[in-house]
């Protein structure tokens, strides 16, 4: 009885990995959907950081239409793979992935911000614009203002030689006066 005790034990072994696989390539397939669908996502070790404060980087990136999400390393290599992304590389650690589907600063800008609160947390890179970003550029990138406050400099910086030469104009008519 032993032996056919041990061949349905080896079956069954067999059936279960096949299914686990298969849920892994799953996941595989729909992060990847998920990264070709972005405008920008970061991925960034995150060892160190509480519950608390992921569930707060959760919130706050929900508020903009994006989402974090934390992945193995080998299902999120592979799903980089997928999404024809291969910049980063092997990843090493717990890394998570902030996903970003409207606002394409938004995920880079909460990560960016957690970064400032918490040393330990390490951006290993980001893609905005079909177009890998290292630690550095992530962080430049991540401390410029979003699009709505980059118009408004950009239109602040139009009116101002305008608002000069009005100011110039009604001192002259004071003068006048």
């Amino acid at each position: 009885m032993k032996p056919y005790f041990s061949l349905l034990h080896c079956l069954g072994k067999d059936i279960i990995m096949r299914k686990i696989i298969k849920i892994k390539e799953n996941l595989v397939s729909e992060v990847s959907q998920e990264i070709s669908s972005a405008k920008s996502f970061i991925i960034f070790e995150y060892s160190g950081l509480t519950a608390e404060e992921m569930t707060v980087l959760r919130k706050k990136l929900l508020a903009n239409k994006a989402k974090v999400k934390i992945l193995k390393n080998n299902i999120l290599n592979r799903a980089l793979v997928k999404s024809n992304i291969k910049d980063f590389g092997d990843l090493i650690g717990p890394n998570a992935i902030a996903i970003g589907y409207e606002d394409e600063i938004a995920p880079l800008k909460e990560v960016f911000e957690l970064t400032k609160e918490n040393t330990f947390i390490k951006i290993k890179g980001s893609y905005l614009e079909n177009q890998f970003l290292d630690e550095e550029k992530t962080k430049a990138v991540a401390s410029l203002p979003n699009r709505e406050g980059m118009y408004s400099m950009f239109l602040s910086c139009l009116t101002s030689p305008i608002r000069g030469f009005l100011y110039a104009l009604k001192a002259v008519a004071d003068t006048k006066n």
